[in-house]
């Protein structure tokens, strides 16, 4: 019952943009490469290619209010070889909102849906990477959509629905499905300053399915998983901050995490960050203690910037040190 609900859904809104044109739908190509030098001090020098992202994005021809990325990324530390990251079509409607539908991030935590370019720390929090629903295929699922965004009120609502229960080559294994769910809303957005909160929800039914980000990665799970976060953000000026809390309770059990991020310009080109996060998994052999770490970004152009960062996380059995440079660079 559920699938024949979903699919007269899409069929519906697709008949509503068949009437729109396209007045230009010429493909754009972008891309970028994050070279990246890792020091664990006493342990491990290494030199990585962190991203090296190419995407392509443009609209339909014929139809000027729906739109397509295809994204493919190299990772030489993990994958050494081209994987398929993104591919979906966005269908906007005049004022309101838009439906996706295709492989992508679900709109479920704040930070995650942040580009990864953007975002002013080398890598985005342990619990947002942690508490994501597909570690395996790099945080994206199959699925649509709906985002309400209305021009006349600041608000932004989200509903999703996608596979839940992978088989490999990643097709749903049974008739569960994962339901994904944001809200959004602008306290104050002007030049100078934005205040925002949010608040995040999902839920699946799992069905003997792994989670090697919570759990050890050969240990099967069953049951109820429920996931909910809050977020925060601040700006104002040349100063930043940003905050999120989010858990996972699956059966009896409770993962969960947070992050405090703060940023400020020194100057227009030199930002400073600080920031502390914790991530308490369900993972015997892990430490859950709290992070603290510094950096400082230099701004080449607003996307093409030099990162260094330093963090440290203490243990009664053996602080940790990591210590992190990277070069990013944007083709266009």
């Amino acid at each position: 019952m559920t699938g024949i609900i979903l699919f007269l859904t899409v069929l519906f809104f697709l008949i509503e943009f068949s009437s729109s044109f396209a007045q230009n739908a010429e493909p754009k190509l972008h891309g970028y490469i994050q070279t990246r030098f890792t020091t664990e001090f006493n342990d491990i020098n290494d030199f990585i290619i962190r991203r090296a992202k190419l995407w392509v994005n443009g609209n339909v021809p014929g139809l000027e209010n729906v739109s397509y990325k295809i994204q493919a990324v190299y990772r030489s530390f993990k994958d050494e070889a081209v994987m398929l990251q993104d591919a979906f079509a966005d269908a906007k409607f005049n004022e309101w909102g838009s439906l996706r539908a295709g492989r992508f991030v679900p709109d479920f935590m704040l930070q995650r849906m942040q580009p990864d370019y953007e975002i002013p720390v080398l890598e985005r929090a342990l619990v947002i990477n942690g508490l994501i629903h597909s570690s395996k295929s790099m945080a994206r699922q199959i699925g649509v959509q709906l985002t309400y965004l209305p021009s006349y009120f600041p608000i932004h609502l989200s509903f999703g629905v996608f596979n839940a229960n992978l088989e490999s080559p990643g097709t749903n294994k049974d008739q569960n499905l994962l339901y994904t769910s944001r809200a959004q809303i602008n306290l104050v957005k002007d030049e100078n300053t934005l205040l925002e909160i949010g608040v995040s929800a999902a839920y699946r039914y799992a069905n003997s399915i792994t989670m090697n980000t919570i759990y050890d990665a050969t240990q099967l799970i069953t049951g109820n998983d429920y996931r909910f976060g809050f977020a925060f953000q601040l700006s104002y000026q040349d100063f930043g901050f940003q905050s999120e809390y989010v858990q996972a309770n699956i059966n009896k059990d409770r993962a969960w995490g947070y992050y405090v991020l703060a940023s400020f310009y020194l100057m227009p080109q030199l930002q400073l960050t600080e920031l502390l996060e914790k991530y308490s998994d369900l993972n015997l052999t892990t430490c859950g203690n709290e992070w603290y770490g510094t950096g400082l970004n230099y701004y080449f152009t607003d996307k093409t910037k030099l990162m260094t960062d330093f963090r440290t996380q203490f243990s009664s059995a053996r602080n940790k040190y990591l210590g992190e440079i990277q070069f990013q660079i944007f083709f266009n």
